[in-house]
């Protein structure tokens, strides 16, 4: 059971990184973040809000026209971030300046999984370890003759 839920643990805390895609066009159910162009982020207003710099979400289709997302977080060009609930949002190919793809970073990913165990052990020894000083003391406590 302890096992179990340090894993967990160190799922949970995953570490992610952007980088640039590897393929012009995104495979659907990739994590994008795509950086609108100004005329892009106008254009899209009325579904996204005004001066929106960044769009991040799964994507659902891509062509050469552009992609649709299903939309988890927007950031506007001040770097106020909204969380969205997976609507869904076209955004034309015209409209991005850029576009990178979330990927599991294995380096930061390990680095934050040994921390948080070595800290976990630490507090467990803190705490009373495994009470190994609970054994027999040698004398006996039998009945006395």
């Amino acid at each position: 059971m302890r096992y179990s839920t340090l894993f967990l643990g160190c799922l949970l805390s995953a570490c992610y990184t952007y980088r640039p895609l590897e393929t012009p066009t995104p495979a659907p159910g990739q994590r994008v973040s795509a950086q609108l162009t100004s005329e892009g982020s106008r254009d899209l207003t009325m579904q996204i809000g005004p001066e929106v710099l960044h769009v991040e979400g799964n994507v659902i289709d891509a062509d050469s026209a552009g992609m649709d997302l299903d939309v988890l977080e927007i950031e506007s060009y001040r770097g106020i971030r909204s969380d969205w609930h997976g609507e869904r949002v076209r955004l034309p190919r015209v409209a991005v300046a850029g576009m990178q793809q979330r990927r599991l970073s294995i380096g930061g990913t390990g680095l934050l999984a040994g921390a948080l165990t070595a800290g976990l052990y630490a507090l467990y020894q803190v705490l009373g370890g495994s009470n190994s000083s609970t054994g027999s003391s040698g004398q006996g406590g039998g009945q006395g003759h």
